[in-house]
């Protein structure tokens, strides 16, 4: 399995950009393993760009710490989701003790990816997606694109779902396996709130994208769609090519 990956990050028009994203990858028993990571803190909330940062970061050390050995041990795949919710989880209450502390409220979406020999992990919470974009026939331009996650949001977008100083919801966790010639995306609502669904299938189409440069490239195109659009917000997304 060949994996190429490539990061979009771009403030938008905020003084701030409180999203944050991690991009690793190594290599367990000759067979390249990935992390990827989108977190998306909340706006309306103080510091959101110290919460997503800090859960970037530890998770990006849980990977390190732990992920990797679980998956050169070849544990199960639910003893991999329960190592990663533990962590997550830790994540949420520092988070919390650290807002009793300063007597403030800060939370952060997240998005996780763990692949490895063409099989995925996906930990999930918030508004930040996860999107399967595969070739569905042979003409140019003809894709089938899946939605991996869910939006934790009611009403205008409220989110209700987060980690950081709120009552602990566990993030939801899914995993399946991905074909050669597919693409997974993660990205922030900026990123994606003004793109519709066939726009992202058509950029992400095997037939146009082939290597490392040409992801990048499609990043960079709907990043600036969505500027035009009037998007304002912060703007992150990671994607990988499986060859």
């Amino acid at each position: 399995m060949k994996v190429t990956a490539e990061v979009y990050w771009d403030k938008g028009a905020r003084l701030l950009n409180q999203d944050s994203v991690s991009l690793q990858e190594v290599r367990i028993r000759g067979k390249k393993a990935l992390f990827a990571l989108v977190s998306d803190g909340i706006g309306g909330l103080q510091e959101g760009e110290y919460a997503s940062g800090y859960v970037a970061e530890q998770m990006t050390e849980w990977f390190y710490r732990e992920g990797i050995q679980l998956l050169a041990q070849r544990k199960r795949r639910i003893i991999i989701e329960k190592a990663g919710l533990r962590a997550l989880y830790s994540c949420n209450e520092e988070l919390r003790r650290y807002g009793t502390r300063c007597e403030e409220k800060l939370g952060t979406t997240v998005t996780m990816l763990l692949l490895y020999k063409k099989r995925y992990i996906l930990w999930h919470s918030g508004d930040t997606r996860a999107y399967y974009i595969r070739a569905k026939g042979m003409r140019k331009g003809q894709s089938c694109m899946k939605r991996l996650t869910t939006d934790h949001t009611r009403g205008n977008h409220t989110l209700i779902r987060c980690i950081g100083s709120f009552t602990w919801k566990e993030p939801d966790v899914h995993h399946g396996v991905c074909r050669s010639g597919s693409t997974i995306l993660l990205c922030s609502d900026g990123f994606h709130n003004r793109i519709g669904e066939a726009q992202i299938a058509e950029a992400f189409h095997p037939a146009y994208v082939r290597c490392q440069q040409q992801l990048q490239k499609s990043m960079r195109q709907l990043g600036m769609y969505v500027s035009e659009q009037g998007e304002t917000d912060n703007r992150s997304a990671i994607a990988v090519l499986i060859q």
